[in-house]
This record gives structure tokens, sequence and C-alpha cells, in this order.
């Protein structure tokens, strides 16, 4: 179940719209607060952290590939808005508590649906919070 209070909404897209579709996410939102993008594999949010950092947007990643100093120094930046984007695997949805964080994005679906749950935990705690699912096809 999914708290009330998340606004979801789903944008079915070919796979090479996606990026151009998240950044006109991150046009509209990025001044509003912190943002999280989920990817499926740690590889894709390396790809993506690339990416984003050429269209000239701060980010950082945050997925099981990181040792755990860097994992956690991550964690507080994006926690004190130092960095206000993060792209991460499912590894940050669980536990992960930032309360100026604004915008959830799936970038690539979850592989279950319990993954999507806790994606979407990380903004039920806030009134202000959104959750986009940019999908290709729908795995669950």
């Amino acid at each position: 179940m999914v708290c009330k209070d998340v606004e979801q909404n789903i944008v079915v897209l070919e796979e090479e719209q996606k990026f151009l579709k998240l950044l006109e996410l991150l046009g509209h939102y990025q001044g509003l607060g912190s943002i999280i993008v989920f990817v499926d594999k740690q590889e894709n949010a390396d790809i993506l952290l690339k990416d984003l950092m050429k269209a000239s947007y701060q980010c950082m990643s945050l997925h099981g590939g990181i040792d755990q100093f860097d994992r956690d120094s991550t964690i507080v930046d994006f926690k004190s808005g130092k960095v206000r984007l993060l792209v991460a695997t499912s590894v940050a949805a669980r536990g992960l508590d930032v309360k100026q964080l604004i915008l959830v994005v799936n970038y690539d679906c979850p592989n279950h649906y319990e993954d999507y749950v806790h994606r979407c935990g990380r903004t039920g705690r806030y009134i202000t919070s959104n959750l986009i699912l940019l999908v290709n096809d729908i795995m669950f």
C-alpha cells in the first residue's frame, strides 16, 4: 500500500525518450527541493549520473558498488541539501529520510512491488511529494 499523500503519475515512454522527459521534470522541480531518481542497476546509476552531469546537473549516485564511507558521505550531503539530486538503486529506498524531498522518479521500473512501495515511502512522509514512474514496460 502506498501512502495516500503521495501523488503518483505514470508516464509510458519509449526508452530513448526517458532521458529527455527526466530533464523536463528536473527543470520543473529542481528549485523546489531534493529529488531521488531510482534506477535498476549500479551500471545504470553510473551512466545516468554521467549523463546528468554532462547536462549541468550537480548530482551524486548511491548504490551497492560504492564503498560504505562514500555512501555515508553521499547520504549526509543529500540530507543536508548540499546536493539535491540523487541517482540511486534500491539500496537507498529503505531508511533514507530526507525532509525536503519533493520528487521521486522511478527512471527504471522496480523489479518487485515491494521495491516500488519502499521507493514511494521516500516521499510519503511529506505532503508536497510526487512520484513519477517513467516506464517502457511494467514489470510487476
